[in-house]
């Protein structure tokens, strides 16, 4: 796995501490970053910038450690601007959605205080749908918390949403948890329906890997599919049946395993590729009944052989 970090990540880390120092000097600026639903018309800009600024310096260090971390695993699957796009879909999504949710509360209760004037602000909400993107580029990959409790990546979204929302509601941020449902909830919705899949033209993932109740226990899947089968119809899937395997994991299988800049290394897989593809030719032609394996322990001993296809998931 390329552990490097990548050049966005760092762009977004540095944009988080540029805000929270911004906003650490200048207090005032606040009031114009975050999301003031009272103050959104005429600021509508808070809807993008509101998910950018903590202005905890603790919850500041680990959310820079995680996007550092998160963003290495996905951004050279997605690509850096379909992974730049997602962001900032997620970001305004979860903006526009407590938007609306503040205005529907406000109209609805009579003790709802200053509601149209709380400040909401926070990465969290980019953070957890950063986490249903690693769920969905590599569902199967298992990670140890702790040292002892082993768990997949497909219930990290899950553990995540347990232990944020969990922290939050025991030291009372309660204004932090709309976010990190929404987050995680736009995420999904966005990667299930509307993603473009690489050097296609269909739209979304339809793996049963990524399915909604994919991110709970088994046992809790008759009651939650009839739910994702709604929102199948409400969305109208634009991509072809089910697949066993999301189309991102597909490519993260190799994407991962290989630096991202590294050209040279590029260029060798492709040779490697082509010179396979030849000779599987040549012997179907011919009639000779060799497998893959055959085929690659024939190659040149400077070329780099990888499968035309993903192995399929057992």
């Amino acid at each position: 796995m390329d552990f490097k970090i990548t050049r966005l990540s760092k762009v977004i880390a540095v944009l988080l501490v540029v805000l929270y120092f911004v906003a650490y000097v200048f207090p005032q600026t606040v009031d114009y970053i975050a999301l003031i639903p009272g103050r959104t018309l005429p600021y509508v800009w808070n809807l993008f910038t509101a998910g950018f600024l903590t202005t905890n310096p603790i919850k500041l260090g680990l959310e820079v450690i995680a996007v550092l971390l998160l963003t290495r695993l996905v951004e050279p699957v997605y690509g850096s601007k379909e992974f730049l796009k997602f962001l900032f879909v997620v970001d305004f999504s979860v903006s526009l959605c407590v938007l609306a949710g503040v205005y529907i509360i406000f109209a609805m209760g009579k003790d709802t205080g200053d509601i149209l004037y709380t400040k909401f602000t926070g990465f969290h909400g980019i953070l957890a749908g950063m986490v249903v993107a690693v769920k969905q580029v590599m569902p199967e990959h298992e990670a140890k918390l702790f040292g002892f409790v082993k768990f997949t990546f497909k219930y990290l979204p899950v553990l995540f949403l347990a232990v944020t929302v969990g922290l939050a509601a025991a030291l009372k941020q309660f204004s932090e948890i709309p976010f990190l449902l929404l987050g995680t909830y736009n995420a999904w919705l966005y990667l299930r329906f509307f993603q473009q899949q690489p050097d296609s033209q269909h739209w979304g993932d339809s793996s049963d890997d990524f399915k909604f109740s994919g991110f709970f226990p088994g046992f809790l899947a008759p009651v939650i599919d009839p739910i994702g089968y709604v929102f199948s119809i409400v969305f109208r899937l634009r991509h072809p049946p089910a697949e066993t395997k999301a189309p991102f994991a597909k490519a993260a299988q190799y994407t991962l395993a290989l630096p991202a800049d590294n050209a040279d290394a590029n260029r060798r897989r492709e040779r490697g590729a082509k010179a396979l593809e030849e000779r599987l030719g040549m012997k179907k032609a011919a009639g000779e009944g060799e497998d893959v394996e055959s085929a690659a322990i024939s190659a040149p001993s400077n070329t780099v052989v990888i499968p035309t296809s993903a192995p399929s998931s057992s």
